[in-house]
């Protein structure tokens, strides 16, 4: 019924599938990084449905060796949602991905929040050793407009306060007070936000991926990343230098960075965070998801093992 789509021909008709599809928006990053080999930590596995024709239904595993394993699930554009089709291939997807249905691994699922909630209710079905846990995000990208209007020089930018510079995080330095910021981090997620030392490289969100800190003094006062997954993920400022502009410099110049990349940027913001939001629906830099003139609820949920 799925297909995994294993090779390089299919991987990259896939990317061109996936690109100028909003709902789809998390899978080109990830197809492109594992062609690219860009971040070998985090191998990914992609199913389609149907088998042949124009696809209607995604799935990605993105299997890092650090944290609990990502699942995205998406729909294409303009198809009908037919829920015993789509059970049947969530079914399928969980086999295939997991080795059982009632596999009890831990593991995080993304996607619009139909599409969860039909996941939830199967796996609350086959599964007991799991609970789930939902983020219910609101997402943001960037139009072609806005990424040109990022690229050119005329365009105004949010200037940093005096004594304040832009530079680059140092991985083994400061990866531990990064991830120590992050109100999400996970077991796990410091070795992937520093770097892991093999034989070959040195890996890691901070080495392989963009970034951006702000300087004061020389100590880090804020800082900005990319997620594997392609989401721009973890802007902090620290307390005592807030109120400054510089959450919304460091994001320019992180969009800047990635937009010169190549890169499509895209973020999610909790709906439970009032501030923040507000800033974004204002931003002349962000385009909100909405369908029918009300926002996308997309839903990072995480399921985990149960005490008992």
């Amino acid at each position: 019924m799925l297909t995994e789509l294993s090779s390089r021909e299919s991987l990259e008709k896939a990317l061109g599938e996936t690109t100028n599809d909003i709902n789809t928006i998390y899978f080109p990053f990830s197809i492109r990084g594992f062609l690219e080999d860009a971040f070998p930590e985090s191998p990914i596995r992609v199913f389609a449905y149907p088998i042949r024709g124009p696809r209607k239904y995604w799935f990605m595993i993105k299997d890092n060796e650090h944290i609990k394993p990502y699942c995205m699930i998406a729909q294409t554009a303009g198809t009908t949602l037919e829920r015993r089709e789509l059970y049947d291939c969530i079914r399928e997807f969980r086999v295939r991905a997991f080795g059982s249905l009632d596999s009890n691994r831990a593991h995080l699922i993304i996607g619009k929040e139909e599409l969860v909630k039909a996941y939830t209710c199967l796996m609350r079905n086959v599964v007991c050793d799991l609970e789930e846990n939902n983020l219910n995000m609101e997402l943001f990208y960037m139009n072609e407009k806005q990424c040109r209007m990022a690229l050119n020089e005329q365009t105004p930018q949010p200037a940093l306060p005096d004594g304040y510079y832009f530079d680059e995080v140092d991985p083994i330095i400061e990866g531990e007070l990064i991830n120590s910021t992050w109100q999400h981090a996970q077991d796990g997620d410091h070795e992937q936000t520093i770097l892991s030392d093999t034989p070959i490289c040195s890996s890691a969100k901070l080495l392989r991926l963009p970034s951006i800190c702000v300087r004061h003094n020389g100590e880090p006062v804020a800082f900005e990343m990319v997620d594997p997954a392609g989401f721009f993920n973890n802007q902090f400022v620290f307390p005592e230098h807030r109120r400054r502009g510089i959450g919304a410099a460091i994001e320019s110049k992180l969009v800047h960075r990635c937009v010169s990349l190549g890169m499509r940027p895209f973020k999610t913001v909790s709906r439970s965070n009032r501030s923040v939001l507000s800033a974004t629906y204002t931003s002349p830099q962000w385009t909100q998801w909405k369908e029918n003139d009300h926002p996308v609820v997309v839903i990072f949920q995480e399921w985990t093992v149960l005490n008992r």
